[in-house]
């Protein structure tokens, strides 16, 4: 029970990497705030509720605190974030997980409305820069504290493919890219405080949403997705782990990692 007495809020914990990693943070005795805008089983198109993935959190010995959170709405990220504080007193573990999917999501740039950049941007970019500054003075203040953001290889590595026909929009990939070297940045303003940023890249992970969306496209090739294990155990290794600041401002690709460390 390496995180007994810390908190930590997970963005996007309906379900999927964000769901799995609560859990095990959960495992390791850390209280979690979990955030998403799926309550209630049910309430969405996707299996997976915040409110069943805190009754798992709750069966592992730990706190949970779920909190309706709309991450397209700057002032509902920052009333998540009070809520924590207030709830908690402090928050020591910030996982940025979660993105915006619109029905958009595998479409064409030209096909694409400007409302779905706009809250892509919110969601992926400008939540987790929220966030940060609402939860980053208390951890400075007590020098203790670690951030974790999702990326992606899209960041870096174009697909060949089309969107709709093996790859993702273009949205999805520039918010995901500016979070990407919103989180590098930060890196720099807070090694003094031994507060570590540290990126992960999930790889392709089988979540609830992706079977969802593989059965309503007509077959996305699964064949090569791991379990959304595989990034979770990355997030608690680095959260228990003796010394998480040699690793900030890396990214973390999750299958090599989770072999390397025999997690």
């Amino acid at each position: 029970m390496k995180l007994k007495g810390q908190v930590a809020l997970v963005t996007g914990a309906s379900r999927g990497i964000g769901k799995r990693i609560a859990i095990q943070l959960a495992e390791e005795g850390a209280n979690i705030v979990l955030a998403a805008r799926t309550v209630e089983p049910g309430a969405a198109a996707y299996p997976g509720s915040i409110q069943e993935t805190a009754a798992e959190v709750r069966q592992r010995g730990a706190q949970a605190l779920p909190v309706k959170c709309d991450l397209t709405v700057p002032e509902q990220t920052e009333r998540m974030c009070r809520t924590a504080l207030e709830h908690f007193g402090h928050v020591d573990i910030l996982v940025n997980n979660a993105h915006h999917r619109s029905d958009q999501h595998y479409s064409m740039f030209l096909d694409i409305r400007l409302d779905t950049w706009q809250d892509t941007w919110a969601a992926n970019v400008l939540s987790p820069v929220v966030a940060c500054k609402t939860l980053l003075p208390r951890m400075i203040e007590r020098r203790h504290g670690i951030i974790i953001c999702l990326t992606s290889s899209v960041v870096t590595t174009e697909s060949p493919n089309l969107p709709g026909q093996g790859a993702v929009n273009v949205v999805y990939s520039a918010t995901k890219a500016a979070l990407h070297r919103f989180a590098q940045g930060l890196v720099k303003e807070v090694r003094e405080y031994n507060i570590p940023v540290v990126l992960i890249d999930p790889g392709f992970a089988l979540t609830e949403r992706i079977e969802v969306e593989s059965r309503r496209l007509g077959g996305i090739d699964t064949s090569h997705a791991q379990s959304p294990d595989v990034p979770a155990k990355v997030a608690r290794y680095l959260c228990t782990c003796p010394n998480p600041m040699v690793f900030t401002g890396k990214t973390i690709y999750s299958g090599p990692f989770v072999e390397e460390h025999n997690l």
